[in-house]
């Protein structure tokens, strides 16, 4: 049966899953999580390889995974996702002349990028013209090569490099419903999925499992933490437990934590009036809610009333067996928010 092992590195922690594959789903076999120095990991980018490096072995060792093959996901700065219409092409034509295409959409140049694509649509423009509306990924060759880097010295195999948002699809986006073979599938509702981490936050819009809009934020949960820390004189430690207290609105740490929130709804809301203003948006009717800062008290209610929409948390495991991974469903729930990119990237290598 084959097994796959998702590495999700964060900025405050390396987590992985291993998931097998068979007929009847996947199955979790194992999962841990193992913290890293401050500052090792900054807005999604390795800035202290050796700490990393580090982290990953003990990872691997302490909580036995199986292989060295992992599949890894990437969210930051140094990636570009765009919408683009080129002229229709065969696929391996089209990957091939996707770098004399695109230079004008993306901010990094096109012989210092790694370019991907998904196909979203297919259609003919007034004067007949056949069209590809296409999700084009752009990621700065440098940062990939540091990342791979990072692998080999850590003695893991990278088998799968994806994009965090299209991790967190597969982990979140309920299965489409089947259509009859030899039918077009229509689609005119989506989701939002907004899975906040500690200092990035992915948003994707997705209708039936196909990306339609992604944005990488920097910013997440960490910039509570460190604005209680600052404002107060109090320790990192201190700072987490009083942001996961829930304090009355009024007091001074309740403000700043509002404030702060605040912040944080209106960028998800602007992605989301952005997305609704493109010609071809489809309506978003519901929000889900994932990552280790979408704990911060109250978020998912006040995110709800800026948007008018229900917001659900996301269940990564939903979908999932659970096998031997040695651990009582109250800490499996514990777990349960911050496993989604994990998730997602290991069912991607067993696709």
């Amino acid at each position: 049966m084959a097994s796959a092992i998702g590495l999700d590195i964060g900025s405050s922690a390396v987590r992985a899953v291993q998931l097998t594959g068979g007929k009847g789903g996947h199955t979790l076999d194992r999962l841990g999580q193992v913290m890293l120095p401050p500052g090792a990991v900054r807005d999604g980018e390795i800035v202290d390889p050796d700490a990393v490096v580090e982290a990953l072995q003990i990872l691997m060792s302490r909580y036995k995974f199986k292989g060295k093959k992992v599949a890894l996901g990437v969210a930051n700065q140094q990636v570009v996702v765009r919408q683009v219409d080129l002229p229709s092409l065969p696929e391996a034509q089209l990957r091939e002349s996707l770098p004399f295409q695109v230079q004008d959409y993306i901010p990094i140049p096109v012989d210092q990028a790694l370019l991907d694509f998904e196909i979203l649509e297919e259609y003919a423009n007034p004067d007949g013209t056949a069209m590809s509306r296409l999700l084009l990924v752009a990621a700065a060759r440098e940062m990939v090569d540091e990342l791979l880097a990072v692998m080999k010295k850590a003695k893991l195999e990278p088998v799968l490099l994806d994009l965090d948002a299209f991790a967190l699809l597969r982990a979140l986006a309920d299965e489409p419903a089947p259509v009859e073979e030899g039918q077009p599938r229509t689609v005119t509702t989506g989701e939002l999925i907004v899975n906040v981490g500690s200092t990035v936050t992915n948003i994707v819009v997705h209708s039936g499992g196909i990306p339609r809009f992604v944005r990488i934020l920097l910013m997440g949960g960490n910039s509570v933490t460190e604005s209680l820390q600052n404002s107060f004189g109090v320790s990192w430690e201190q700072a987490e437990a009083m942001k996961s207290a829930g304090h009355a609105p009024g007091s001074p740490e309740g403000s700043m934590i509002s404030e702060r929130a605040q912040r944080f709804i209106d960028e998800v809301r602007g992605s989301l009036d952005y997305y609704r203003a493109q010609g071809d948006s489809v309506q978003v009717e519901r929000v889900i809610l994932s990552g280790g800062g979408a704990e911060l008290p109250n978020l998912a209610e006040r995110l709800a009333e800026a948007v008018r929409l229900p917001v659900d948390r996301g269940h990564p495991m939903q979908s999932l067996q659970i096998g031997k991974v040695d651990l009582e469903p109250a800490q499996l729930a514990e777990a349960e928010p911050f496993l989604a990119v994990a998730v997602g990237l290991a069912m991607g290598a067993l696709e």
